[in-house]
Order: structure tokens, then sequence, then C-alpha cells
């Protein structure tokens, strides 16, 4: 079988941290792999390395049976290589057009041929069946949108393989399964795809082979057809692990939080509900439903319209997340680059940064208290780190997720609101996140948590709300709770009485 891209003995290495080790990994025409490992295992160092970002130590790349050198992305998109990442590149200020041209503009007499650029941009947004207007900004574009964008924009210059990077993080239950399909149709189009992902039934559903990296190493490959869950998650993290939840039932205590006709905004409608000490809350609900919109105004990022929100059994007027942190709110917010940690600040810095005290100008922080601090919520969380001194911008994704939530832990809250908690987060990982989330509930912590995945809302929930148009339409027990009874309710249009 001609393979159509190998990568052999791939090493990489960025200051002392080794990344990754003797790493090998092919492709044929029109396959589909799947790169899975736990957050820090090297999967986004290497698909950086073959479409060119990165360069590796050692090793090296065939494409179509010949060696080849990536020093550019230019030189691999030109090798017919492109790639969709998970933080999306395209520029907001711009265009459609101007982002799908861009670095290849047509001119005419000197000047930007702009006829050209929309008949181009029109033509290959048409392959994917999208009928955007190419002057349209992509600041207006919704996350599917923009990921769809991107996807024609690479095939515009007729890749013959795509890397998608954590492709389906941040998309709905429905754009999931649009790009999927899309998947299948390119590889039936011959086009190659390399797939990385911490969804496990994606991976199940749409890959050829699955190569598995742990700790910078290959840890693992097989065929796709009929392997199962377990199997991956023992070539991930290299032990059997048969439930990643482990819940447990606990006795719940008094009343931690009340919402009493609480209205978040013009689109929601008024809310009531209390969540107990020791108890997991989940609000279920498909994308767009008002969830994360009603954690924003319990810990004060927006201003309510109207009710009223208690906190151990004392009313509280939380005007803002200042408010919140100092009457025990925490909240681990959906988007972590851009509300849950400074990229350009340190491990240390980021998981401290909630708890310091106010001080006066002149005084000084306890460092060696911070530096305890992160070093234990880094061994708690398994961050994959050289130290707490390492800049946040350079950890996977995943494991900046776990430094919001160790930020979050760091102010000892006594309610923990968490907003998509393990977006991007590895098996393994997420098997230690609950564990942490239990262990708190046992402790008496109330958490209320938001989650678009069904199975996580089931894994882990007590008791579960489901929301839909801005509307708590119903809640379940943990006996009640299942994925049909929860799509029922996140489609209906009726209340059901809480």
């Amino acid at each position: 079988m001609t393979m159509f891209l190998e990568a052999t003995g791939i090493s990489k290495s960025f200051g002392a941290a080794k990344v990754l080790s003797d790493v090998s990994l092919s492709l044929t025409h029109g396959e589909v792999v799947s790169l899975i490992g736990e957050n820090g295992a090297g999967k986004s160092t290497l698909a950086k390395i073959l479409c060119g970002i990165v360069s590796p130590d050692t090793g090296t790349l065939t494409l179509n049976g010949e060696p080849v050198v990536f020093s550019h992305p230019r030189e691999a998109l030109a090798a017919r290589i492109g790639i969709v990442h998970q933080e999306l590149n395209l520029a907001e200020n711009l265009t459609i057009a101007e982002n799908f041209l861009l670095g290849h503009e047509p001119t005419k007499f000197g000047a930007l041929d702009r006829g050209k650029m929309d008949s181009i941009t029109r033509v290959g947004l048409a392959r994917l069946g999208l009928s955007l207007d190419p002057n349209r900004l992509v600041a207006t574009l919704s996350t599917a949108q923009r990921q769809m964008v991107e996807i024609a924009r690479a095939l515009s210059f007729e890749a013959r393989l795509l890397i998608f990077d954590e492709p389906t993080s941040s998309l709905s239950e429905e754009d999931s399964r649009t790009l999927l399909q899309l998947i299948k149709k390119l590889k039936a189009e011959g086009i190659s795809i390399l797939y990385v992902s911490h969804r496990l039934p994606e991976v199940q559903d749409i890959s050829d082979r699955i190569v598995a990296l742990r700790d910078g190493r290959n840890s693992g490959e097989a065929s796709a057809p009929n392997i199962s869950r377990d199997v991956l998650i023992t070539m991930i993290v290299g032990r059997e692990i048969s439930d990643i939840y482990g819940h447990k039932a606990r006795q719940h205590g008094a009343e931690a939080l009340r919402l009493e006709n609480l209205q978040a905004s013009e689109h929601h409608t008024p809310t009531s509900f209390a969540v107990h000490r020791g108890e997991i809350v989940g609000i279920a609900g498909l994308v767009g439903s008002g969830r994360s919109e009603l954690l924003e105004a319990i810990f004060g990022i927006t201003t309510p319209l109207t009710g009223s929100l208690f906190l151990n059994g004392s009313e509280i007027a939380v005007r803002s997340p200042q408010v919140a942190w100092d009457n025990g709110l925490a909240l681990v917010p959906e988007s972590r680059k851009e509300q849950g940690v400074i990229l350009e600040s340190s491990i240390r810095e980021n998981i401290t940064l909630s708890d310091r005290k106010q001080k006066s100008p002149l005084s000084l922080r306890d460092l060696i208290a911070e530096r305890s601090a992160s070093e234990s919520c880094i061994s708690s969380l398994r961050i994959r780190c050289t130290s707490g001194e390492q800049l946040t911008k350079n950890l996977s994704g995943g494991n900046q997720q776990k430094v919001v939530i160790g930020r979050c832990l760091a102010a000892s809250p006594s309610v923990l609101l968490l907003d998509e908690p393990t977006r991007g987060v590895d098996v393994g990982a997420r098997r230690e996140i609950y564990s942490i989330l239990f262990q708190l509930a046992e402790q008496g912590m109330a958490i209320l948590f938001v989650s678009s995945e069904l199975e996580e809302v089931l894994g882990i929930a007590d008791r579960v709300f489901v929301m839909s148009d801005g509307e708590i339409k119903g809640e379940l027990s943990r006996a009640e709770a299942s994925e049909h009874a929860i799509m029922c309710l996140a489609s209906t249009h009726e209340q059901v009485a809480v």
C-alpha cells in the first residue's frame, strides 16, 4: 500500500521539555487516522510539524515516497497539506473573502481584484454547501461557520491532507455531526484526514486507524472498526479505566445557593431553584438555550433584570465577579483564553491570582506561599509543565483548563460554578477532575455546572435541570435522568413543573 505521508522517528524539545520522542505516523490516500492521547502527550506538536508550523529536532517526513522538509506553513500548503486549528486562525476584522485569499490576493492594475476574490470565495464555499456572503465580516460568523470557512480555504489550495486539531471542542452536537459527515465526504473524495480529538465516540465513528501518544511517544495503534472505548482509554492512559465518572451517592446538607425569580436577561424567564451543600447539579440543554448566560448572571458578570440570589441563607447583591468571589462563589468560565487565564503570565501567577488578598501597593506577595499553592494544584490536577513558572500560553489547551480550575479551587469557594468544565480535556484528566469534584462535594461544597456533553451530565450530576429558550423546562433526579429524557425536555416548548 502506497503511503501518502510518513513521519518517522520524530523528536522535538522546547527548552528542557521533551515533547516528542521517536514518534512515527503514516497515512494512505483517502484514509482517516485519528490521533489520541492525554493533554501534553504531543498531539498538537506533531500536527504542527506535519504542516510546517514547527520543525522537528530529528526525524524524517516523506510525501508520496519522497523526503520533504517544511520550514514554513506555505511550503506544506504548496505540498497540499492544510490544518484547521483548535483555536481558529481567521482575522475577525477582515471579510470572508479577505481571509480566504490572505497572502494570495488576486490583483488588477496594481489593486485588489475584489470581483475575482468574490468569485473564488463563492466557489470555495459552495463546495461545502455554504452560501455565505464573501463580503461578510468574520466577526459576525458563528464558531461553526468560521470553521467551515477555514476548511473551505484549505480545500481551495487543493489540499490532499487535512489536519483537524480538536475541531468539535467548541461546536454544538448538531454542528459536530455536520462536520463529521463532511469528513466522511472528503474521505470519499480521496482526501486524507488526520483527526486529533479527545472525543472517543467521534474517533470510533470516523476513523480507519487510531494512533495513540503517551508522554510524547507512540503508545498504541489499532484499526477502528469495532474497537472498544475501554481499549482506547487503555492506549491513552496506560491502564484500564472502566468507569471514568465514579459517581457515589452522598449526603446533602443545608441550602448553599438559591435563586428566587432570577431573570438573567430579557431572553430568559424568571428562574427559581436551590443547590445544597454536597450536591452536584447539572444544567443541560442545546447550544443557545441560555445556560451560560444564567451562570454569568449568578456570578455577577451580567446584572439580572429581576429576582434575588441567596448564598448560605443570606441574600447577596452580586453586582460584580469580585463581589461573588468575596462571598464564596467561583466560576470556571466557558472560554478559558478570553475569561479564564492570562496567557502571558506563569502558571503560579494564574493559579493564585484570585486568592490574593487586597494589599497596599508597597506590600510584597508571599511568593513562597504562592509557589506552594501552585505546586500543590499542579500535582493534584496533573498539569503537565516544567514548573509553576512556565508561561501558561505554552501549555496545551487541556492543561490551560486545569489551571483555570485550580485558580478557582485556590479561593476555597463554598459554591463552585463550572461552564463546560472538561472542554478540551483528555479522558484520564477528566476522571481526575471528576474525582476532585466528588471529593469537594463530599467536603460540603455545592457545585452547579453546565455541560454540552450529555454523558458527562449523566455521569456526575445528582440532579439535572434542562433549559430551552432561556427557560428551565424541567428537573430530573439522577434516577430519572437519561439522554432521551433530557432531549425531550430540551426540545419542548412547554415548561414542566420543577
